[in-house]
């Protein structure tokens, strides 16, 4: 039954999805593509999701236990500090917390989260910020 529930209510979001891709005003100057066709695609995959999760539900869900439950929501708050925190502290250090905690959460040792988040912040911001050439947060540290 929960998976109907969620399907529905995944079903109402593709919709509403549909409808805010409808709504958008296009301009007399654009691309072929439009702003139009990546609400479409979103709008696509949770309508297939959720008509998958209405019409063959699992027949027997197992829910995880209660300390994995607060575990997605703690990982949850998280990364809505990261957007939170992002315009002030900047990309680089933000991204290197957020990811270091969530790798450490998943499973590595503290040392190699660490590592491998300050890899990712500083790689991800050297690409888009030299070679692609687009803005990212920078925070008060000049990165």
């Amino acid at each position: 039954m929960n998976d109907r529930i969620f399907g529905s209510i995944t079903l109402l979001l593709s919709l509403f999805y549909i409808y805010s891709a409808f709504i958008i005003e296009e301009s007399f100057i654009q691309d072929p593509v439009g702003p139009k066709i990546f609400p479409y695609i979103i709008a696509f995959f949770l309508l297939v999701s959720s008509l998958f999760l209405i019409f063959k539900p699992e027949p027997k869900p197992e829910w995880p236990n209660f300390g994995k439950i607060i575990e997605v929501l703690v990982t949850a708050v998280v990364l809505i500090l990261y957007a939170i925190i992002l315009p002030e502290a900047g990309f680089v250090i933000t991204t290197f917390l957020a990811s270091s905690f969530i790798s450490w959460r998943l499973g590595a040792t503290i040392i190699s989260a660490c590592l491998v988040s300050a890899a990712i912040s500083i790689t991800i911001f050297v690409l888009f910020r030299y070679v692609l050439g687009l803005s990212l947060a920078i925070g008060p540290l000049g990165f």
